[in-house]
């Protein structure tokens, strides 16, 4: 690679790191699974134990170990923080648009890398998975990684490529499990069945059998050492829970009909997925070009297998959006070839969505109790209607590159309004931080039925259960005493006469609501 090339993969990064990791530190770790995750990586860097999982020192069979890795190494160098437990989420995000970028270069061209790069630093969606503690961003990064290595392999016989794509792949079974190996192995069958390339030849090209063993050096062994330390129960649980009846069946009321995840896929990839038909077509028309059918069937098979599965959820199908990413970037650098009226349209709708999202927006934090005088914060989501309407005056005109521009770069700022203005003043209303502050440090918290699992990493200690013959016993204590628990159970605290009700708040976004019971009143 000469220097001007690695000067352009150095902005590249540099500029997709920067819009992944945009206030990173200045949230709290509030949901449910970034609670989970971040905290699962605090408890194994403290116990010292790098195979087994633990959340609230229970086991967790979750996810396997690689983002907790990640995350301890943060932990390390930074210190236990939301900075640290997103940081590496960030830099596998910078990460996964180079490898796009470099991957549309290679292939196609600078304008469709460069307009690839600008598509997918252009979602606020991606780059919402890129700002949290979970395993979805590793997971994105090996998927795309072991593809795109496959196909740079397999088009141009380059056996290093071909280890690469069993290498990635063993990486992503660290990750999430079987799907890093099921889907890519998948999406490749097709490809080299719509090919015409499914035979003995390619397939020992392929080298599947030191390829396999590949894989397993690199993932196996930890899954044996779990399976060992836990005679068996944590890898019981991941392959038939976490995995088969995901698939299977609805978990945790994300279920929905088969559309709803093609809805996920273009709502996630706004504002350049408005011209998501017009680009499958002309990648379809362009199908000779192999690159342009590999991408296809990668996104295709990706999201169809998700659309099958029982169990939805957005971030699913976040996997498929560099190739998405590629196929939007080919199809604007050849825009103006499109119906003049078909990319007038495109771009009205894309205001009209902006519109009804304002609108949804305002009337959503509206109805929600412990955020409704925060409605006004909606309001910065019209620069997305304000980049519409000037992308839509540019391409009246017939300047598709300033349209273009106009789209993206009021969509990276709009998302950087979100992270630093509009979302952290709901963020400090969520249960959690309205009730730390309560909490005399190292004064016993107990937890009854439920709770808020972020209290967890926030307090760094085991929350024990309690049931409901100890409360009385616990809140007689000589000292302050906490426990947390949900507003639905607190008509078993009723008779008991030391229990205080320090706090209720909704848990944001959610029917739960969270309740701080003590046994004496703060002053």
């Amino acid at each position: 690679m000469g220097y001007r090339p690695f000067i352009i993969s150095l902005f590249v990064f540099i500029t997709a790191f920067m819009v992944f990791s945009a206030n990173i530190g200045g949230l709290s770790i509030y949901s449910l699974d970034e609670a989970k995750n971040s905290e699962c990586a605090r408890e194994m860097l403290e116990r010292g134990d790098f195979i087994v999982p633990t959340f609230n020192y229970e086991l967790r069979t979750d996810k396997p170990p690689m983002h907790y890795y990640f995350m301890i190494t943060a932990y390390k160098l930074f210190g236990v923080n939301e900075f640290s437990a997103r940081f590496f989420s960030s830099v596998f995000g910078a990460l996964t648009v180079l490898i796009t970028f470099l991957f549309a270069h290679r292939y196609l061209g600078k304008k469709e890398a460069f307009l690839s790069f600008i598509v997918l630093i252009s979602s606020i969606h991606l780059s919402i998975q890129f700002h949290m503690a979970v395993p979805d961003p590793y997971l994105i990064f090996w998927i795309n990684a072991a593809l795109f290595s496959f196909y740079v392999g397999f088009k141009e016989k380059k056996v290093f490529f071909i280890y690469l794509f069993y290498v990635f792949m063993g990486l992503g079974v660290l990750t999430k499990g079987p799907v890093a190996v099921v889907l890519p192995a998948g999406i490749i069958f097709f490809y080299l069945i719509f090919t015409k390339n499914l035979n003995t030849a390619n397939l020992r090209f392929l080298r599947p059998l030191s390829g396999l063993v590949l894989l397993l050096i690199i993932s196996l062994p930890w899954y044996i050492a779990v399976y060992l330390k836990t005679d068996g129960k944590w890898v019981q649980e991941f392959i038939f829970k976490h995995n088969i009846h995901r698939f299977s069946q609805p978990m945790e009321g994300h279920g929905g009909v088969f559309f709803v995840t093609f809805l996920f896929v273009f709502v996630g990839m706004l504002p350049f997925s408005v011209f998501i038909l017009q680009a499958i077509r002309r990648a379809w028309k362009d199908r000779k070009n192999d690159f342009m059918l590999f991408l296809m069937i990668f996104a295709g098979i990706y999201t169809l297998f998700f659309a099958l599965s029982k169990t939805k959820l957005p971030n699913y199908t976040v996997p498929i959006y560099p190739a998405l990413g590629i196929i939007l970037g080919y199809y604007l650098s050849r825009i103006h070839d499109s119906k003049f009226y078909s990319v007038l349209g495109s771009t009205f709708v894309y205001i009209l969505i902006s519109i009804g999202g304002v609108a949804g927006l305002y009337f959503g934090i509206k109805n929600e109790p412990a955020i409704s005088d925060l409605s006004y914060l909606s309001f910065w989501f019209v620069f997305l209607i304000f980049g519409g309407i000037l992308a839509l005056l540019f391409f009246m005109k017939r300047n598709y590159t300033m349209a273009v521009l106009s789209l993206s770069a009021f969509s990276v700022f709009t998302g950087f309004i979100f992270f630093y203005k509009a979302f952290p003043p709901v963020d400090k209303r969520n249960p959690v931080m309205q009730m730390l502050p309560l909490i005399e440090k190292d004064k016993p918290v107990v937890y009854y039925r439920n709770f808020n699992p972020a209290f967890v990493f926030y307090l760094e200690r085991h929350i024990r259960p309690v049931e409901k013959n100890e409360i009385k016993k616990f809140l007689s204590s000589e000292e302050k005493v906490y426990i947390l628990t949900r507003k639905r159970y607190l008509k078993d605290f009723s008779g008991i006469e030391n229990a205080v009700v320090l706090k209720v708040v909704k848990d944001l976004f959610e029917s739960k609501v969270s309740a701080l019971v003590s046994n004496r009143r703060e002053k």
